[in-house]
């Protein structure tokens, strides 16, 4: 009798063990597996599909159909959902999802016959399947927003929500979000971000936030604009840096607290940001640095080295610092180098050796220590450049590296470019010559810009006609010579820097009808051939007030 019992046992623990390791969905002995069951939801007729395949977690399972032909008074099979509500989580017949590591029960969804639809486009995706809304809403009707069961993919873009146009320019929608429902059918579009966009303004002190579309269109992220000032610090923001690998991003306040330890006027501070995975932007937990300077300018970092500086307009000084493993700022030893009289920014030429400063109507030479990042002036120490410098930019040829000094100019004396050639033993500038930005010589010139691939080059002027804003260059590939282009329109009077993003076949301008007063963003394509931009269908967004630098980071 006790080996009947034993033997009872035995086979009981053995079904219970086979019960769940199953033998569906790729599951093997030892392996859990989960079972998919469909319920009714309430139809009045008709039964359920049923999936008898038990599946472990990661496999795939395809959703069945109404093989039953569910029914219900009144009202349409909508598909499935593994929210009894649907609540936008709908699965359409044949969609496939991974299990998880939990049973699942599929509900069926009814809607009403009439009222209006939601419809999903995958707006360019190259796979998956977008979810399908099959209810009807009435108006003023709250729809949620669904998410990605279909695992839509489109390979060097991130899906960060929908939007209300396919081009971008639409309202927006986070995946769950709700909206109510107008007089119409709606059509959600994909958003896919393939890049970031961050423009600063200076007089609502915060950055403005954007994502760039496969078209290179820009839309504002969900949180359109981060603030920079913190306490004291952060006011008067009007340059940004970003590090090479797009984790990090810096801005230079003009303005700061009246004094600090070492400071006792405009003493600047720099915000620090880290870039998200989606490319939205944080404060670090020390959100300000102090240049230990007054009034900083432009900044750069080192194209391999974790090497940040920045110019100090009224000290004449320029800052060294580390970045640290976290993206924090600390300072080199010594803290900071001197420079001629009034710095604006600085720039590093493509290989990381040399560092330049525009200050009033000179260039600084440096020479950057390959091992402690800290600048040693270059003899001689400066070179001629024109009236009121502003930024540099460099273009490497097969003929050699050249560099751009843009002058904005001032009085009766319009914006220019000074041309240099590099020495590639010392770093020297060599002068090669200098041509106008604005042909009538009469526009100030407040930034410059050169095409990654060193072929073109674009400045931007103050106060000009709304159609000649942007001048746009041709690089020279064996002298590096410039020569204008034709001028563009950037949807203002005015503009006060541009950027392009690192494809090179969409360019970016901060832009209005004041100048540094301005509240758009201007968006280009370029023209691979030519280099000629043409503003985009949608030819500008929205920026805060004052909009002034503007910087891309791509995926």
């Amino acid at each position: 009798m006790k080996a009947i019992y034993r033997l009872l046992v035995v086979l009981c623990v053995s079904s219970v063990a086979l019960a769940a390791c199953g033998g569906g969905g790729g599951g093997g002995p030892g392996t859990t597996t989960y079972s998919v069951t469909y319920d009714k939801n309430g139809a009045t007729s008709g039964t359920v599909p049923v999936d008898s395949t038990l599946y472990a977690t990661g496999a795939a399972v395809t959703v069945l159909g109404n093989t039953g032909n569910l029914a219900k008074t009144g009202q349409v099979f909508a598909g499935w959902s593994p929210l009894a509500a649907g609540a936008g989580n709908y699965y359409s017949p044949g969609l496939v999802f991974n299990m998880g590591s939990a049973n699942v029960v599929l509900y069926a969804q009814w809607a009403s016959p009439s009222g209006f639809t939601v419809t999903y486009d995958a707006n360019g995706a190259t796979g998956g399947a977008v979810p399908v809304d099959a209810a009807r809403y009435n108006d003023s009707q709250s729809v949620t927003v669904a998410g990605n069961p279909g695992n839509l993919t489109y390979p060097g873009y991130t899906l960060m929500g929908w939007q209300a146009k396919a081009d971008g320019s639409g309202t927006t929608y986070k995946m769950g979000s709700t909206f109510q429902m107008g007089s119409a059918n709606v059509a959600l579009y994909a958003l896919w971000a393939g890049g970031y966009a961050y423009a600063v303004n200076w007089s609502d002190t915060d950055v403005s936030q954007y994502t760039i579309g496969p078209n290179g269109a820009l839309t504002p992220m969900f949180t359109p604009t981060v603030s920079t000032v913190s306490g004291q610090q952060g006011y008067d923001p009007r340059w940004l840096t970003v590090d090479p690998s797009g984790k990090y991003l810096y801005v230079s306040n003009y303005h700061g607290v009246t004094s600090i330890t070492g400071c006792t006027y405009g003493c600047g501070f720099v915000s620090q940001f880290t870039i998200g995975a989606d490319g939205s932007l944080a404060p670090m937990s020390t959100p300000t640095f102090f240049t230990a300077g007054a009034y900083p300018g432009g900044g750069a970092i080192h194209p391999t080295k974790p090497w940040y500086y920045v110019a100090n307009l009224e000290w004449n000084t320029i800052s060294q610092n580390t970045i640290g493993a976290d993206g924090s700022l600390a300072a080199m030893t010594p803290p900071i180098v001197t420079t001629a009289a009034g710095p604006n920014t600085i720039a590093i030429d493509p290989l990381g050796k040399y560092a330049y400063v525009p200050n009033g109507n000179t260039v600084s030479q440096y020479t950057i220590d390959q091992t402690s990042g800290t600048l040693q002036s270059m003899s001689p120490s400066t070179v001629a450049a024109g009236l009121a410098t502003e930024n540099i930019g460099f273009a490497s040829l097969s003929s050699g590296t050249y560099a751009y000094v843009l002058n904005g100019g001032g009085g009766t004396t319009g914006g220019s470019v000074s041309q240099y050639k590099i020495d590639p033993a010392s770093g020297g500038l060599s002068q090669i010559e200098t041509v106008a930005a604005d042909p009538d010589e009469l526009q100030y010139a407040s930034s410059l810009t050169v095409h990654p691939t060193g072929k073109f080059a674009y400045a931007t002027l103050c106060c000009a006609s709304p159609s000649k804003v942007i001048v746009q260059f041709k690089v020279d590939p064996t002298t590096g010579k410039l020569t204008r282009n034709g001028m563009v329109s950037a949807g203002g009077k005015a503009t006060a820097w541009i950027a392009i993003e690192s494809s090179g076949k969409y360019a970016y301008a901060t832009s209005g009808d004041s100048g540094w007063g301005s509240y758009s963003v201007a968006q280009y394509t370029i023209d691979q051939t030519t280099g000629s931009l043409t503003l985009m269908p949608n030819p500008t967004v929205l920026a805060g007030f004052g909009p002034s630098q503007i910087v891309t980071v791509g995926k």
